[in-house]
């Protein structure tokens, strides 16, 4: 193990990014000190328990257990590895044998097992294991009053099982009591649950409003009845999260309208999202909404008060390597985040608690005033360290007093800079030797495309999409919807949505779906949707007879969005503008039921081309893109002249702050194509092309090339070079829908 963290200090330790970059704050905003309790922890859950009964919380975190206040190691078990991980996927603070002693149950993955270790008692010993069951690998699990009797159960999350366990203790082995008494005599009995429970992802708490706390999974919600021992749960399949659902699934009245919502990140992709409850006489509607798709891997999740506002916030964090690399996104920086929701615009504020370095969630992190002084705290447990984030509180003074900040610097490289280096922390050029090495160097693209578009929106103006259908028309092997949905309080944008009719005829399958954006041109989405203009601009159309969900907006200022007012908006250029409207229409594609939410992807020509980049650049859940006559370097654009890219349309700042000047951006497109890599793109570049010179596609794929084979996904850059000029032939668009399928398949 000395090689992982070997990596990981090389990489992150001294790279924390300042709390609150690039997030908005307000003066009452809480702030946090990070205490790195052991940098070489490799276990993935964690407790607070008074451990020696000194009036102070102390951690417990695998193998060891840490004293307060100064955080003295001592062991408590030789926990096993298992194919390179500790056997330690929960850490669930419960007196088991009821010797008033706090012990730990853990629910895991590998060995398949539930145990529970004993606290030694005032010897403070060593701890001794106990085996529960072997019912199979859980991805985790927590505890949770199952049978409403006043104790805690055990409810692991089965990967292939579901089940819940309830301890008996003492007297009354063999039935139901809540007759508890401390006693050497322990049983755990095992009930089964429904298989729709199986799975990753699982909550509890009280949907239906009867008193009962139900279960939810990704795949719906079970029932309680009312005898929990023997009767049996109903299933209700209402809604489906994602297949790699939070561990957990929250349940919470988040509108504050009386009845239960349900709040999920993904574990292992990208984004945090809720379902709105609404209650109809005759049924139950469960609204899709998005939170934030601006990181990955939030496979915990928890609420907390940790404003002292008297409600409760969303806390949440990227989890380290849940799959070693192999999840998207894995390897930008860590981020530990919380959320407080606006029941006014019904939109989540995201506040960064900790950024960079080896701060995050694994498996079971824990919300508790470690400290005792008033406010919550977050315990942070990942393989790369154990972190304890101690809430300061609102008091700035103190609080810029104490939060260190060093960080992930923003950085303008020359342009003789190669892309596999990146400046760390103390400003020293260093070679990117590792994922973890171009997560830093990614997010310093992705920040040097803000200089110069300005900031992408945060998460307080994702608004309800509201979509409305103003009519729709059946056309060839498709329905063409024309829509419009809400990008922002203020302001529609209008669109076509194009489905097969496929969709309609096999209900339950989930399609490919497409971000279609379109070129220059007044018809804005028309052309591409096949109703005017020139044919070789029809993709939209094509790709929907082909099978294709597409989504095709205007661009503010083209179409039937020509009324947009780019002066007087909140935004420093249109490009910017153009992205998160792009970026909400990935959220309404992952809204539709028939959409497969991991099979989409972007396409565009001219305008739409580099749209299509721009937006895979700050969404990645655009899982492949087609560029077609969409961009090349800076410096061949026009021999160097920047003109045709400072209107307000797109970016004035290259105009007001860099002189248009191709040598003074801080970004290029080789930049842009790596920070898309490792996912597909499929470039169109048309040997005589005279808005964008092939000469400069060929620099910008060459640079970003390097990037691509360091992911070793070399064939996932794909680029053609047609005997045509600013076009879209007919033989490269049959190649690039068929290129399409393969990347998008089932």
């Amino acid at each position: 193990m000395y090689s992982l963290h070997r990596w990981i200090r090389a990489s992150l330790i001294g790279t924390v990014i300042a709390v609150g970059i690039g997030v908005e704050t307000v003066d009452a905003e809480p702030r946090f000190r990070q205490h790195l309790i052991n940098p070489e922890s490799e276990f993935s859950a964690c407790a607070a328990i008074d451990v020696n009964r000194d009036g102070k919380l102390d951690i417990f975190c695998g193998g060891f257990w840490y004293q307060a206040p100064d955080w003295q190691r001592h062991p408590t078990r030789s926990v096993p590895q298992i194919r390179g991980r500790y056997d330690d996927y929960s850490n669930l603070p419960l007196d088991v044998n009821g010797d008033g002693w706090q012990d730990i149950v853990s629910i895991n993955y590998r060995s398949r097992s539930l145990f529970w270790v004993e606290h030694p008692g005032e010897s403070l010993g060593m701890w001794k294991t106990h085996l529960i069951d072997s019912p199979g690998p859980s991805e985790t699990g927590r505890l949770a009053d199952i049978d409403d009797d006043g104790y805690l159960d055990l409810l692991p999350n089965g990967k292939d099982f579901a089940a819940w366990y309830r301890l008996n203790i003492g007297s009354n082995l063999e039935t139901p009591t809540n007759d508890r008494v401390p006693s050497a005599e322990i049983r755990w009995t095992k009930h089964e649950l429904p298989e729709l429970l199986q799975g990753h992802g699982l909550g509890f708490g009280d949907i239906d409003g009867d008193g009962r706390k139900d279960l939810v999974s990704a795949n719906g919600w079970a029932k309680a009845p009312e005898n929990r021992f023997n009767d049996r749960w109903q299933s209700y399949p209402e809604f489906n999260t994602h297949r790699d659902a939070s561990v957990p699934i929250l349940v919470h009245d988040v509108d504050q309208d009386g009845d239960a919502d349900v709040i999920w990140g993904r574990g292992h992709n990208i984004g945090l999202y809720w379902y709105e409850q609404v209650c109809h006489p005759e049924r139950r509607e469960w609204k899709f909404h998005v939170i934030d798709t601006s990181w990955s891997a939030a496979h915990s999740m928890l609420l907390a008060d940790i404003d002292n506002d008297q409600r409760m916030d969303l806390v949440t964090a990227k989890r380290y390597l849940g799959h070693g690399g192999k999840d998207p996104a894995e390897y930008d920086p860590l981020g530990v985040y919380w959320y407080q929701f606006d029941v006014n615009t019904r939109s989540w504020k995201k506040h960064v608690a900790s950024l960079g370095g080896t701060c995050g969630f694994d498996l079971d992190p824990k919300c508790i005033d470690l400290d005792g002084d008033g406010d919550i705290d977050i315990l942070a447990p990942t393989r790369g360290g154990l972190h304890y984030l101690e809430n300061l509180g609102s008091d700035m003074d103190a609080a810029d007093a104490e939060v260190a900040d060093p960080q992930i610097v923003e950085v303008t490289y020359p342009q003789s800079e190669p892309l596999l280096t990146f400046q760390d922390a103390q400003g020293k050029i260093r070679t990117v030797e590792n994922g973890f090495d171009w997560g830093i160097r990614r997010w310093q693209i992705q920040k040097n495309l803000e200089r110069v578009m300005g900031p992408l929106p945060d998460s307080s103006r994702r608004v309800p999409l509201e979509m409305r259908v103003e009519e729709e028309q059946e056309v060839d092997n498709y329905l063409r919807k024309k829509i419009s949905y809400v990008a922002e309080n203020g302001d529609r944008v209008p669109a076509f949505l194009l489905v097969p009719k496929a969709v309609e005829k096999n209900p339950g399958q989930k399609f490919p779906a497409l971000l279609c954006l379109h070129p220059t041109s007044p018809l804005g989405k028309a052309q591409i949707c096949g109703i005017d203009g020139k044919p070789s601009r029809f993709y939209a159309h094509e790709l929907a007879k082909r099978g294709f969900i597409c989504l095709a907006p205007d661009y503010p200022s083209f179409g039937d969005y020509t009324d947009y007012d780019f002066g007087s908006d909140l935004y420093v250029s249109g490009t910017m503008k153009a992205i998160w409207n792009n970026v909400r229409g990935v959220d309404l594609l992952e809204s539709l039921t028939s959409v497969d939410r991991d099979k989409i992807g972007a396409i565009g020509h001219s305008l739409g081309g580099h749209n299509a980049l721009f937006t895979a650049v700050f969404d990645q859940r655009i899982r492949a893109v087609v560029t077609s006559c969409g961009f090349n370097a800076f410096e061949d654009y026009y021999q160097g002249n920047l003109t045709g890219w400072t209107s307000d349309r797109y970016m004035p700042r290259i105009r007001t702050e860099f002189g248009k000047n191709p040598q003074r951006m801080p970004f290029d497109f080789d930049d842009i194509l790596a920070a898309i890599s490792p996912r597909p793109v499929f470039i169109n570049a048309p040997l005589h092309d005279a808005n964008f010179a092939v000469v400069g596609v060929e620099k910008s794929v060459a640079s970003a090339r390097s990037v691509y084979e360091f992911h070793e996904a070399g064939d996932k850059l794909v680029v053609v070079y047609p005997n045509a000029e600013h076009d879209f032939p007919e033989d490269i668009r049959w190649q690039c829908y068929d290129w399409l399928k393969q990347q998008l398949k089932p």
